[in-house]
């Protein structure tokens, strides 16, 4: 169950990150749709200046978000991976439970039936004496 845990955690972050670069990137798109605008009318040098500032910062935001989205990817494929084996070693002890209750049941009424068969050859021989 732990595992499963991790890997929703992992998803979970993994998608958080990718909800933060796709924010950073519409306004990456709405920033350049305003600097289009304000390029077409009377050119104001102080507003080019803080625009540029407010691309490259929405530039170097972007490139933080894609670095931590490939890190947060590598866990959720590792916590996957994780998950995976957990449940194959599940199954593997599932199967190896019901194969030990087959064996001892097949044991089981082995005995059953040896029993059965010493008690009629009791008879069979006491039958026989009279």
């Amino acid at each position: 169950m732990l595992a499963e845990e991790k890997l929703g955690e992992a998803q979970r972050n993994e998608n958080a990150v990718k909800s933060r670069l796709n924010a950073a990137r519409e306004a990456r798109e709405e920033a350049a749709r305003e600097m289009r605008s304000a390029l077409s009318g009377r050119l104001d040098s102080q507003l080019m200046k803080s625009m540029m500032r407010f691309s490259e910062s929405i530039d170097n935001e972007i490139f933080r978000h894609t670095t931590d989205l490939k890190a947060k990817s590598e866990i959720t494929r590792k916590a996957r991976e994780v998950a995976i084996r957990r449940t194959q070693e599940e199954r593997a002890l599932e199967k190896h439970r019901e194969n030990k209750l087959r064996e001892y049941m097949e044991a089981f009424w082995w005995e059953q039936a040896k029993a059965l068969d010493e008690i009629g050859a009791d008879r069979f021989l006491r039958a026989k004496e009279r």
